[in-house]
């Protein structure tokens, strides 16, 4: 097996005991806290910090940060990258701060445009549980350009593990010392969680001979060039968390203020199922995009981009099509118990099942949005991401005033501005690389998604015909014959990606 299969495999694994592991944490969190007043103060307090590093940083660390640090490396100046990555280290830095400040000092606010339908109660306890949680921004700011750097640097193993520590930290509180401290030690929890996110990395980093120093110059030619990709990257990288945003307020107003909570577990769940895969693709082809960008290959550029897309869509059609299938018992089986009751059953797995038709387009949609950050051409997934919010603000509007879809209608909204954004994508992907998504590709992926259909029909019969088994024993064998089912149908039509997986795997 090859390295880079190697370091692939360990990412996914990472990835995937990291997200089991979030998943676990809200598993916890539902059966303490529910959709009651608690659980819906504390999602909406921990929803608010993670909403401003995706919308103000998050993609800009990751997608501009890493282009122009790897742009001083590729020319051999190892100086002048330290320099830059010191300087906008230090930037984040103080952004972060004087957000942790100006939100401690205004928290109503703050809580007002995430959740302005919760009661007066939800909302004092949601106020006071965010300014404990703010900071978290500050060292999730600060962990994510350490990731850069190292990714930079093609170390992937160390970034790869920092939420499975921040995630066994929160674990730990909540299964030894929640009886105790409740839902405020929770928060602060938390903040040493995502707090070390950022300390478990800098063994790592000074072991790839990095220094840091205490500078801020904004003339530096590196912070002028992320400046200038940042606010395309920054707006391109908003359909998730504003979308979420979105729904969570208009959510706020259905089942007495907890529908937002009914949102929030649901949209966590798919995107821990959805991030698995979809992040630790994007997360090892960027740098080498970014490579391949700076050297001019477009052959190879496009090459790594067409295997990626095929690849996301043959790991997730099973995926989508399976949670729509299972969504009911999936909720219930991860958070059924305590406080999360019969009708927090119900209203999850609606959203669920509506979340996971946008899966798909995700994933296409992470890839080739990194595609065009690596060729530095922001403005094109801005454009995109702005069409697909306006689309998903539009429908939760409809849905919310003219139909009685509740929850189901809005996390519909957003999945259907996925796809709309994914259409766009597509028409400037074939524009810059002269018809990649081409007859060939999309017949594949309809070939693909037929295989996920004729696997979703046998996995609704072996469904009915097991429910008398037990929910459990039902839904393990059911899982176990779509797996192979999908499998054998990919081998069927030959599917190119699973051979050539198989054949690494053989040598």
């Amino acid at each position: 097996m090859n390295k880079a299969v190697k370091t692939v495999s360990f990412i996914v694994v990472a990835t995937f005991l990291s997200k089991l592991m979030g998943l676990f944490r809200d598993v916890l969190v539902a059966n303490y806290y529910g959709t009651g007043v608690l659980g819906t103060a504390f999602l909406n307090a921990s929803t608010i910090p993670v909403a401003f590093f995706d919308l103000t940083l998050g993609a800009a660390i990751l997608s501009s940060f890493i282009p122009v640090f790897n742009g001083f490396l590729q020319k051999g100046d190892k100086e002048k990258a330290y320099e830059f990555s010191n300087s906008f280290i230090n930037l984040v830095f103080v952004i972060t701060v004087v957000f942790s400040i100006l939100g401690a000092v205004f928290p109503d606010f703050l809580v007002n445009i995430v959740a302005s339908g919760i009661g007066t109660d939800a909302k004092e306890i949601t106020a006071r549980l965010l300014i404990i949680l703010l900071p978290t921004t500050v060292f999730t700011g600060l962990a994510y350009s350490v990731v850069g750097i190292l990714q930079s640097f093609d170390e992937f193993n160390i970034p790869s593990v920092i939420s499975l520590v921040s995630n066994l930290i929160v674990i730990g509180y909540l299964l030894f010392f929640n009886d105790k401290f409740g839902v405020y030690g929770l928060a602060i929890t938390m903040l040493l969680g995502w707090s070390m996110q950022l300390f478990v990395q800098i063994p790592a980093l000074f072991k790839k001979g990095y220094r840091y120093r205490f500078v801020l110059n904004f003339k530096n030619e590196g912070i002028k060039d992320v400046a200038k990709l940042s606010l395309p990257i920054l707006v391109a990288s908003w359909v998730q968390p504003i979308t979420v945003l979105i729904n969570k307020n208009f959510a706020s107003y259905l089942y007495s203020g907890s529908g937002s909570a009914v949102l929030d577990y649901a949209n966590r769940l798919y995107i821990i199922v959805v991030g698995v895969f979809a992040f630790a693709i994007t997360n090892y082809i960027f740098p080498s995009m970014s490579r391949f960008g700076t050297d001019g290959d477009k052959q190879q550029f496009a090459k790594v981009l067409k295997s990626s897309i095929k690849t996301i869509v043959i790991i997730t059609v099973p995926i989508f099509l399976g949670m729509m299938l299972l969504s009911k018992e999936i909720i219930t089986l991860v958070y059924a118990r305590g406080e999360f009751n019969e009708l927090s059953v119900k209203l999850c797995s609606g959203a669920l099942f509506f979340y996971s038709i946008g899966m798909v387009s995700y994933g296409y949609n992470e890839i080739v949005n990194k595609c065009f950050y690596a060729l530095k051409k922001a403005k094109i997934p801005m454009i995109a991401s702005i069409s697909g919010i306006v689309l998903t603000a539009v429908l939760s509007w409809v849905f919310m005033k003219y139909t009685t879809f509740g929850v189901n209608g809005l996390a519909l909204s957003s999945s259907v501005g996925l796809i709309f954004v994914s259409v766009i994508l597509s028409v400037f992907v074939n524009k810059e690389f002269q018809k990649l998504v081409d007859g060939k590709l999309l017949l594949e992926i309809f070939k693909t998604l037929l295989c996920g259909l004729v696997m979703f029909a046998i996995g609704w019969l072996v469904k009915s015909v097991t429910a008398g088994a037990g929910m459990i024993l039902s839904v393990a064998i059911t899982v176990i014959i779509c797996a192979v089912v999908y499998f054998l149908l990919l081998l069927l039509i030959k599917n190119e990606e699973l051979l050539q997986v198989m054949k690494k795997g053989v040598k």
